[in-house]
């Protein structure tokens, strides 16, 4: 049996960053200033947002 390590979170860590800079300089150059809500489920995103 052949052991192989794939490094996959990195890939997909790598990939998330460059859409997350491409992203952010679509914004900039938009000038909109982007917010990122996170955190548990019934914390009060949606009623923030609603507000």
């Amino acid at each position: 049996m052949h052991k192989i390590k794939v490094r996959v979170v990195e890939g997909m860590l790598d990939a998330n960053n460059t859409i997350a800079n491409a992203n952010r300089a679509d914004f900039d150059a938009a000038g909109v200033t982007v917010v990122n809500l996170m955190s548990a489920p019934g914390a009060g995103k949606t009623t923030l947002l609603e507000r």
